[in-house]
């Protein structure tokens, strides 16, 4: 309609230089009708109808709401469940060549050590809700909860107390992922992450 409106001003000014006859022609092919009154041509323009449609529905915006921060949510945490899965895979392999424990635990020591220097900063960042997927999103990339791989890799103990620390904030280490129930919008949106729909 907008458009409409700021081309009335050409066909007025249009029709000021033609002498009064049955329509204007704007260009070849295009012919717009007009009335006289007075000395004045003025150009008839037939605007399609608008229809305004309520989008104010507060339970319609809310989930709307909620979906786009869970995309967000998603979108900021998928990248660090992905390295999670690659460097689980790496030391699987790694350790599988390894012919004792010690040389194991120096090695997964050395590997959380740099995953700790060069991550922990952004972990630390992420709010509760982005904790929240960034569990879930380790289990369905490693195909183990949190818990587990702690408990794997450093021991019953550390695994109990850091579900203790994990629960102090809103956090369960043991949730699992599950795609077809509670999981899944996130797995909707990391199908579109993986699809290349979504970008980041």
């Amino acid at each position: 309609m907008i458009k409409y409106l700021l081309m009335l001003p050409l066909f007025v000014m249009t029709a000021g230089q033609v002498r009064a006859q049955d329509s204007i022609t704007l260009k070849p092919g295009f012919r717009l009708p007009f009335i006289l009154e007075g000395l004045d041509t003025i150009p008839v323009v037939n605007l399609p109808d608008v229809v305004i449609v309520d989008n104010g529905d507060p339970e319609y915006m809310k989930n709307l709401q909620a979906y786009y921060r869970l995309r967000y949510n998603v979108i900021k945490v998928y990248p660090y469940a992905r390295l999670a899965a690659i460097k689980v895979h790496e030391m699987n392999l790694r350790m599988a060549t390894m012919s004792s424990d010690r040389e194991r635990r120096r090695y997964r020591k050395s590997v959380e050590e740099q995953v700790r220097k060069d991550f922990e900063e952004q972990i630390k960042h992420l709010s509760i809700n982005q904790g929240k997927v960034l569990i879930k999103l380790i289990d369905r990339e490693t195909g183990s909860t949190s818990y587990d791989l702690i408990k794997s890799l450093k021991g019953s103990f550390n695994a109990f107390f850091a579900q203790s620390l994990a629960r102090l904030f809103g956090h369960d280490l043991k949730s699992e992922y599950n795609p077809d129930g509670d999981d899944k919008t996130i797995e909707t949106i990391v199908r579109q992450i993986e699809a290349g729909k979504i970008t980041f």
